[in-house]
């Protein structure tokens, strides 16, 4: 029974009630891996953790409990549909908030534009003094901390889902509140490509205390990196890249040695007209 943990021993290590265990037996989408027929006492693997840890965040992502026995086939639990529409719920909860910010910041640009006495400060414009191409265009961005894991070489955008629904998975199981949108990173040293699928983290948690965390939960805090503030340039694409971005950029790009970031999309106009997702290029911190 030493590869068991019990229902109570689960319970307190993912902070779950006993009853929402149960639960999850009766309609079938967290059944315990043993059942000990004399007692009835339910028991566990410790690789059941982790879809413990999917069905916690798809709910608190607004999934119904309801709805999860829909999730489940052949006895197991459908882990990547469950986060994907768990993933699809958050996104159009964060496009309705960015609706409010993009308002309020109109707003506040307008203000600043009349130079009106109102107490407002005047919101800084880009720095970047670049004549830029067709299709280009500049933007201020502040710095994000973001959870990583990296992509191989043969790795293709129909499969990018698989390691968002991971950094969901690993981000709820470090303590960790995810915000939108989530990314690859193409980095380029001396022209050498490398890459990794990136989520961003709530906005008020520091790379400091992202690391602590993550080290916390015996992961490696490399996985935590950080975007800074600063000018980007930046091109909206309709498709995620499957290759080297560097051809897609090259008519801005200064030198061997850059960083790429390819981020979904937060303007719902964006994504009605075709292009839901985005190229930040870094060009004045």
């Amino acid at each position: 029974m030493s590869q068991y943990m019990s229902i109570g021993k689960v319970a307190k290590l993912k902070n779950v009630s006993i009853k929402s265990l149960r639960y999850y037996d009766r309609i079938g989408i967290l059944k315990p891996a043993f059942v000990n027929e004399e007692t009835n006492y339910r028991y566990y693997t410790e690789k059941q953790l982790y879809l413990l840890d999917a069905i916690t965040l798809c709910i608190k992502l607004g999934i119904p409990l309801k709805d999860l026995n829909n999730y489940v086939e052949n006895d197991s639990i459908n882990l990547q549909k469950l986060l994907y529409d768990g993933k699809i719920l958050a996104e159009e909860k964060i496009l309705e908030i960015h609706k409010c910010l993009e308002a309020l910041q109109d707003t506040l640009q307008q203000l600043a534009a009349s130079g009106s006495d109102n107490g407002l400060a005047k919101i800084p414009e880009s720095k970047s003094g670049i004549l830029l191409p067709d299709g280009f265009y500049s933007t201020p961005l502040n710095t994000r901390t973001v959870l990583t894991v990296p992509l191989e070489d043969l790795d293709t955008p129909k499969y990018y889902g698989q390691y968002i629904l991971k950094l969901f998975v690993t981000a709820q199981q470090m303590g960790l509140a995810v915000s939108y949108p989530s990314g690859i990173l193409h980095e380029y040293q001396n022209g050498t490509l490398t890459r990794y699928m990136f989520l961003t983290l709530d906005a008020g948690i520091s790379p400091e205390t992202a690391k602590a965390q993550a080290a916390g939960a015996g992961a490696s805090s490399d996985a935590i990196r950080t975007l800074p503030a600063g000018d980007y340039i930046c091109r909206k694409i309709a498709v995620h890249m499957s290759g080297s971005v560097q051809e897609e950029m090259k008519e801005v790009l200064k030198s061997d040695s850059f960083c790429i970031i390819e981020t979904d999309t937060t303007s719902s106009e964006n994504k009605k007209d075709g292009y839901p997702f985005e190229l930040q290029y870094l060009i004045a911190p």
